[in-house]
C-alpha cells in the first residue's frame, strides 16, 4: 500500500501544525489597516491579512484606481506574496509597480494587481477593503489564492 505524503503528515499530526501556530482572520472579519488621514500617496503600508503569516500591502495610488476605495477611490491592497514562488514583493514608487526581487515579476496595483512581466502568470490576490469612521479595514480576499494556500480562510 502506498501512502501519500499528505496522509503521512496527517497520521503524524504535522499537517495542521502551521495553521495552529498563526492567528487566522475569518473571511469577512474587519481588520483595521490604516487611518485615512495618515495615508500618503504612493507610500506603501504593510500589514498582514488574512492571517499573521500573510504579508499584504496597502497603497493610496493618488488618483482613482480600478477597485479603489476611499474619498478619491484611490486606495487598494494586495497580497505581497508573488504568485510565482511566494517571494515578498516591494513597491517601486517611480514605476508605480509591485516588484518581485526574486524573479522580477511586475504587478500593476492600479490595474487590479495584474502581472505585467515575469514568470508569474497570475495577478496578485486583492485584499477587499472598506472605509469607515476615518479608517481603512481589510475584510476579505478576492481574485485568487494567496501563494502557498489551499484556501484564503
Amino acid at each position: 500500500m502506498v501512502v501519500s505524503r499528505r496522509k503521512a503528515l496527517v497520521y503524524l499530526g504535522v499537517a495542521g501544525a502551521p495553521v495552529a501556530m498563526r492567528k487566522v482572520f475569518a473571511q469577512g472579519e474587519r481588520v483595521r489597516v490604516a487611518d485615512l488621514a495618515g495615508l500618503v500617496p504612493l507610500q506603501p503600508v504593510s500589514f498582514s491579512y488574512p492571517d499573521e503569516g500573510s504579508p499584504a500591502i496597502l497603497l493610496d495610488m493618488g488618483r482613482p484606481t480600478y477597485m479603489g476605495v476611499g474619498p478619491k477611490k484611490s486606495i487598494v491592497a494586495y497580497s505581497a506574496l508573488c504568485q510565482h514562488m511566494g517571494c515578498p514583493t516591494a513597491f517601486d514608487p517611480k514605476e508605480k509597480l509591485l516588484v518581485c526581487p526574486c524573479h522580477m515579476s511586475l504587478y500593476d496595483p492600479s490595474r487590479g494587481g495584474l502581472c505585467l512581466e515575469g514568470p508569474s502568470i497570475s495577478r496578485l490576490p486583492r485584499i477587499v477593503l472598506e472605509v469607515a469612521g476615518g479608517s481603512v479595514y481589510a475584510v476579505g480576499v478576492a481574485y485568487g489564492l494567496i501563494y502557498g494556500r489551499a484556501s484564503n480562510a
